[in-house]
């Protein structure tokens, strides 16, 4: 595991050895460092540093003291016997230093290893990316919010901005968004869940459990196609035609998505190419109510919501513009139709802090097995010629940095949720303002928090 930063301490870690180099003298005692004495020393980054040197010579001897290899922002006053700096961000690393000190007959020397890191907290780090990139990048946007889990568990949020679409009120951290399909994470895992109680497998036949009048290839379609979307299956949710009538307004029922899934035509067999399909998992969603006699919600609830401790997460099967969401941030589109018609898809209400404990239980052995997890993990999407894409789960290498998770957007909202495997750091970022600079923010702070804990 990573170490931990719950204050804002710089480590200098400070590896001591003391060689004395002379022929021997009865009549000389040669000269003793008396500090460091300890083989850790603290400072803080972007704060002054002080490391006195102390050498003590019982024979009074006049003591020529020289240090080599001083980093640049260090320097070594022989008069006081200090080193003095004050290191910045981007003198993280490692620094070998030497120090020696001749009494004329005797030279002593003693090797530092002085190891430079952050001073300051994760939550400022987070702080200063969101806040950096608001104003020179995205200065016109409503309001967003993150959320950090380190290796260790510890959660730090940041809010910027407003959580109305007017300005009035200032955005905080237990204010909720619609995570869009960052929910297909959330219903993978479910799913795989089901899996392991046996209810059915990853290779079995969508039909063997869920009838689908007229879907095409339904006999050959399985459940880790639909997961990975690589069974063929329309997307009602970007198809045109799905938004004609009164959409704005009705309630959408299973057979109304059956209808439209079944009238279209395959976009390929089922195991042949990629193509991301909302109604695969609008249609995971009616599988996970069949075989456990629950509703969506009651499923999210006992499987994924309760275990992880979501306590500011719900699956929003009810809102409508005169029966809204406690705490909601909103922008002009929060109720522009009912998401009966996004279901498993994309339907899920939350925070960052709690999309960030979903993914830090995911990803931690919480809610899966490890090999349910590694299932997840393969990139069957790549594979077939599509996006990176495993079941249920986006995978990047950006900026060198990999890492996994989900985007959603939906009627103006975005978010995404990453993380980290070589830092074992959960992130989670929503807003309720499609920014068409959304990723500079993305990519700042997941820049920012992957050097903070490198």
């Amino acid at each position: 595991m990573k170490r931990k930063k719950n204050w804002l301490l710089l480590l200098v870690t400070v590896t001591i050895s003391v060689l004395a180099v002379a022929i021997a003298d009865p009549f000389n005692t040669p000269p003793v460092f008396l500090n460091p004495t300890d083989s850790h020393v603290i400072a803080l980054s972007e704060q002054e540093f002080e490391l006195n040197i102390e050498v003590e010579d019982i024979d009074n001897d006049v003591l020529k003291v020289q240090v080599y290899n001083l980093p640049d922002w260090c320097t070594f006053d022989p008069y006081l016997m200090q080193l003095y700096g004050h290191p910045e961000r981007m003198d993280k690393g490692e620094y070998f230093i030497t120090i020696k000190v001749d009494d004329g007959r005797v030279v002593r020397t003693k090797m530092l290893d002085l190891e430079v890191e952050y001073g300051h907290s994760a939550e400022q780090h987070l702080e200063e990316a969101m806040n950096r990139v608001w104003k020179e990048k995205l200065s016109n946007l409503i309001g967003a919010s993150a959320a950090v889990i380190s290796p260790e568990g510890e959660l730090n949020t940041v809010t910027i901005g407003h959580g109305d679409a007017y300005r009035r009120e200032t955005l905080s951290a237990d204010h909720r968004y619609r995570i869009a399909s960052v929910s297909k994470l959330v219903t993978a895992t479910l799913i795989m869940k089901l899996v392991e109680e046996g209810h059915f497998s990853l290779d079995d036949h969508l039909q063997d459990h869920l009838q689908v009048p007229g879907l095409p290839n339904s006999a050959e379609i399985t459940i880790r196609q639909l997961l990975s979307h690589t069974a063929g299956v329309v997307d009602h949710l970007n198809h045109p035609s799905f938004y004609r009538g009164n959409w704005k307004y009705r309630r959408w029922s299973e057979s109304d998505i059956y209808r439209f899934a079944a009238v279209r035509r395959a976009r390929f067999k089922p195991g042949e190419s990629y193509a991301y399909s909302n109604t695969g998992y609008y249609l995971l969603g009616e599988l996970a109510e069949k075989v456990t006699g629950k509703t969506l919600g009651e499923a999210y609830d006992h499987y994924i919501f309760t275990p992880a401790g979501l306590k500011n997460t719900l699956y929003d099967d009810f809102s409508h513009r005169r029966k809204r969401i406690e705490k909601l941030a909103e922008n002009r589109r929060a109720y522009e139709y009912h998401q009966s018609a996004v279901g498993a898809a994309g339907a899920i209400i939350s925070t960052p802090s709690d999309m960030a404990r979903f993914g830090h239980a995911l990803y931690t052995g919480q809610l899966v097995s490890e090999a349910s997890l590694e299932e997840m993990k393969k990139d069957v999407g790549f594979e077939k010629g599509g996006d990176h894409y495993g079941l249920g789960m986006r995978m990047w290498d950006d900026y060198g940095i990999q890492h996994i998770g989900h985007t959603g957007s939906l009627m103006g909202y975005r978010s995404i949720l990453m993380y980290l495997p070589e830092y074992e750091v959960t992130l989670a970022i929503a807003t309720h303002h499609s920014h068409y600079r959304w990723y500079d923010l993305v990519n700042e702070v997941m820049v920012e928090m992957a050097d903070y804990y490198r």
